[in-house]
């Protein structure tokens, strides 16, 4: 391969990444440490990795696939076996949440006036992990991605909003991403983000991840790998008597660990959520069909969409096709792209700049066509 090919082919990769940060190759890598974006297990943004290697960066990229992959199949299974009983396991999802976002739309000061981007080749479903709040009542939104499926390029991208998001939310001025849901739910939440980067979002799966321990114990408990930070932080607060390595959890134990704050960032906490949840799809692997059929009449109820029979039946047809897809991932604000201001009442928040994220975007989803934002757009 001569020089001209290869810069050619280092020109493209740096695109794939965002066109706007296509000239500040420099940025990633400096090795530059940053709190938001450097943890061990997490990899969400699609910046070049050049500390982590690339071995590293391709086992993580494959486990992240899978995850995602795994988890949206494994609310679309019910649908790809008999139809009745696919039919009467639907029945299951909770689908009792008023979803009207009309009532939300509106034009952030900050955001670009251009119309909101959709294609009917593109599938943009929001998957939402939820907990309850302090109080022990309300709901709050922890963990807050998009999941797209590209039929026309053949491709699954998935971009993570980050908790700390400051934008503005309808009802409530400027806040925390993460407060849309606790005041108006799924419907606020998409709302918000359509909202504020102009792309569109009207379908949701939400899972409460706080049910999962009485899953987890009907699975048998699960075997995860430990530090001595999070031993120390789990036999802390949890009385138990954890040591490094190995240690078999169970349902309470298995949440908390995925729920640790205290010993590293939220990138590392949402990383051992999905740790837990790819440890538990592999448990399912090994249970015969009537103890699978147990586990999915307590799990489904955990589940809230607004997903109607024929659009999971549509999507269950594509499962199978999906976990070839190859997967692209990002996150949003993009490295350089934000500020870090403390708001008094609010805490310390990450401020986007808008504009330039909407492109990045954009352009991300539905191409580079996508980040001039002059009108909607919908393809044949």
């Amino acid at each position: 391969m001569n020089r001209q090919n290869r810069d050619s082919r280092s020109q493209r990769r740096d695109i794939a990444s965002g066109p706007r940060n296509a000239g500040k190759r420099g940025n990633y890598d400096t090795g530059e440490i940053d709190r938001y974006h450097y943890v061990d297990r997490d990899i969400y943004s699609t910046s070049r990795p050049a500390r982590h290697g690339g071995k590293r960066y391709a086992k993580k990229k494959s486990g992240l696939k899978r995850f995602f992959v795994s988890l949206l199949c494994l609310i679309l299974i019910v649908c790809a076996g008999v139809f009745v009983y696919g039919k009467f396991l639907m029945s299951k999802l909770d689908r009792s949440e008023d979803i009207n976002t009309s009532k939300y739309i509106e034009q952030p000061s900050a955001a670009p006036a251009w119309g909101v981007i959709s294609d009917n080749q593109i599938t943009n479903i929001l998957l939402i992990g939820t907990d309850k709040g302090d109080d022990g009542n309300s709901s709050r939104s922890d963990t807050t991605m998009l999941i797209s499926i590209d039929s026309k390029n053949k491709t699954l991208r998935l971009v993570s909003f980050l908790r700390d998001l400051y934008v503005e939310i309808p009802t409530m001025k400027k806040q925390k991403l993460n407060a849309a849901y606790t005041k108006g739910g799924a419907a606020l939440t998409m709302q918000t983000l359509e909202n504020n980067f102009r792309i569109n979002i009207d379908k949701y799966i939400s899972v409460d991840f706080e049910n999962f321990a009485s899953i987890i114990d009907k699975m048998g408990g699960l075997d995860i790998k430990m530090d001595q930070k999070l031993c120390d932080a789990e036999n802390r607060n949890m009385g138990s008597h954890l040591k490094p390595g190995v240690n078999h959890l169970d349902g309470r134990l298995a949440v908390y660990y995925a729920r640790i704050r205290e010993t590293d960032s939220d990138f590392g906490r949402t990383g051992r959520q999905r740790e837990v949840m790819e440890l538990m799809i592999k448990k399912l692997e090994g249970l015969g069909p009537i103890k699978i059929n147990s586990l999915m009449n307590d799990f489904l109820p955990l589940v809230k969409t607004n997903l109607t029979d024929s659009e999971l039946m549509y999507l269950a047809t594509m499962a199978g096709s999906v976990t070839d897809y190859p997967m692209k991932t990002m996150h949003i604000p993009n490295l350089n792209t934000y500020t870090e201001p403390t708001i008094k009442g609010v805490g310390e928040v990450l401020d986007p700049d808008l504009p330039q994220n909407c492109s990045l975007l954009r352009t991300f989803l539905y191409g580079e066509d996508a980040d001039a934002g002059e009108s909607n757009t919908v393809s044949d």
